[in-house]
């Protein structure tokens, strides 16, 4: 009688339990060098790949999960002061959040589409900044 009560109990927690897709479950990356191509935990993420005037590199990650990740690095900005070709790069430390995860249907993948960045101080007159992250086409 008692492993038919377990058997039992058993059916109808697992009949409640939520149908997850196997996508919804995989992991999640983020396009990092403007080439098409998408990673997980990149050391380097090009933000603005028109000009290349705004980057990040020697990426730590802390936390990579599916719906977020974070991590710090160095950020690179051109000030673009007379014009971006003659303008000068700065440089500071700061923390990067990921998240707003989308799917990609080029690579199968979902990727992180948004940036949250936080300079460790002032940096070209902001202290925080956010980017997209498009899906390569």
């Amino acid at each position: 009688m008692k492993r038919v009560v377990v058997f039992v109990a058993l059916a109808v927690v697992s009949a409640a339990l939520p149908i997850v897709p196997a996508v919804a479950r995989s992991r999640t990356f983020v396009q990092n060098n403007c080439s098409h191509r998408v990673k997980i935990r990149p050391r380097r993420i090009m933000f603005a790949c028109a000009d290349g005037a705004f980057y990040v590199t020697g990426l730590d990650w802390g936390r990579w999960h599916r719906f977020r990740a974070t991590g710090h690095g160095m950020f690179h900005q051109n000030d673009c002061d007379a014009s971006c070709a003659e303008g000068t790069f700065h440089t500071i430390g700061g923390r990067l959040l990921l998240k707003h995860r989308e799917h990609c249907r080029r690579f199968h993948h979902y990727i992180f589409k948004r940036a949250l960045i936080t300079f460790d101080s002032t940096f070209l007159g902001r202290r925080r900044t956010h980017a997209t992250l498009p899906c390569p086409d």
